[in-house]
């Protein structure tokens, strides 16, 4: 297989399924992350705060990944929520997110603990009915471990078939949505958490991705939907709620300094991470882009041989520093076929035009944006609507009236 083919399949942006083992170039921001998990052993603040800040496609999503494969062997519970902001209606959000805390890729369910409840439950006999926290009372009334395991199943979040659900209504009088309103979100998850630390003793690391879509990086504003500012305030009483009931560990949450500064100006949410940062690496160094790109290509079991190493070190000697500000911006330049063929702009603008001037028929979204790494990585979610309507209010480009939409260019040849 040539050199380029291998490139454009290790370089591919996507999310490993699983934790990533390794990290290059970081070894400051695990250091100092690390910093912030020992001070939380003693804190009396009980929860601390950390911001990961890093630009997109600068790998804040692979960094927290990996904190949690660092961390799990810790006596720390380490939980990724994958979006902090889901979308929908407000009740929907929060129970996608509360379920995707214990039935989420890598993460413990409840009913992981049970053998650690089994222990605490006898030591702890005469105390269990009367405790304030409702995963213990409510195992403290199941009648065997059958019970216990349904309870936790439901407490996790998970979708019960007709006849558990029936069962469990009947005994505790549960509803079918375990969270309702902003209340229920933050004194679940204080139960749930607060579980895990009385019984297993194990610190919490909660690792929240996805906030990014608090500001538009495109119209440099905030863009928060209603229903996402009312999660906004669920998250507020949270972290509160969190430490006054003593639950013990870390937030962390992995933002673009732009995304972080909209949520600083939250108090509940500043006070809690003021001053600990951890800053992603800018820009990457020769010697870490050759590593990364070595690592990429053994993460995909595609072999490089000695002539595909001196080449991969010729081309990302060739790259300008300007180009080597995230991971995002090496993979863009590296996997096209020459070093020299690049986008000579980052603007998203010019490269939705330069694809459609190039094309000999109108294109939907998702074909343009699959001609462009700098497309996917300045709108992973979806097609910019605001971006496409000003280019065509300029006259730049049509917007044809077909599902889906599709788009081509009025203007000349594109020089690159």
């Amino acid at each position: 297989m040539e050199l380029n083919k291998k490139l454009e399949i290790a370089l591919y942006r996507t999310v490993p399924i699983e934790d990533p083992k390794y990290i290059v170039g970081e070894d400051k921001a695990i250091e100092s992350f690390n910093n912030y998990m020992k001070n939380s052993e003693g804190s009396r603040s009980n929860v601390i705060g950390v911001v990961v800040l890093g630009q997109v496609g600068n790998g804040k999503t692979h960094l927290l990944r990996h904190l949690r494969l660092l961390h799990k062997a810790d006596n720390i519970n380490a939980i990724y929520i994958p979006d902090m902001f889901v979308g929908g209606p407000l009740v929907e959000a929060m129970n996608s997110i509360y379920r995707s805390m214990f039935s989420g890729t890598g993460n413990h369910s409840l009913n992981d603990y049970i053998n650690e409840w089994n222990i605490y439950k006898i030591s702890n006999e005469d105390s269990l009915s009367t405790s304030d926290n409702r995963l213990i009372k409510y195992l403290s009334m199941c009648n065997n471990e059958v019970e216990e395991n349904l309870l936790l199943e439901y407490f996790s979040g998970s979708h019960l078939v007709p006849d558990q659900f029936s069962f469990i209504k009947r005994k505790f009088g549960f509803k079918k949505q375990i969270i309702r309103n902003d209340v229920e979100f933050s004194d679940l998850i204080c139960d749930s958490l607060e579980f895990i630390n009385l019984i297993s003793g194990k610190r919490v690391l909660l690792l929240f991705d996805e906030i990014d879509r608090v500001y538009s990086s495109e119209t440099n504003k905030i863009s928060l939907t209603k229903s996402g500012t009312k999660l906004l305030t669920s998250y507020r009483m949270l972290f509160d709620a969190l430490n006054n009931r003593g639950v013990s560990g870390v937030i962390a949450i992995g933002a673009t300094p732009e995304a972080w500064d909209v949520l600083s100006n939250q108090s509940a949410f500043e006070r809690r991470f003021k001053d600990n940062n951890v800053i992603l690496s800018v820009p990457k160094s020769i010697m870490d882009c050759e590593k990364f790109v070595r690592k990429r290509c053994e993460e995909n079991n595609i072999e490089l041989s000695s002539d595909d190493i001196k080449e991969i070190k010729k081309r990302i000697t060739s790259i300008d520093e300007s180009k080597r500000k995230t991971w995002g911006d090496l993979m863009t330049v590296l996997r096209r076929n020459r070093v020299d063929d690049i986008v000579k702009s980052n603007d998203p603008a010019s490269e939705v035009l330069r694809i459609l001037t190039n094309s000999i028929a109108p294109m939907t979204w998702k074909e343009i944006s699959s001609e462009s790494e700098l497309l996917i990585q300045y709108y992973p979610k979806g097609q910019p609507t605001s971006l496409l309507n000003k280019l065509s209010n300029e006259g730049k480009l049509r917007i044809n009236p077909t599902r889906p939409r599709t788009y081509e260019s009025l203007e000349g040849e594109y020089d690159e």
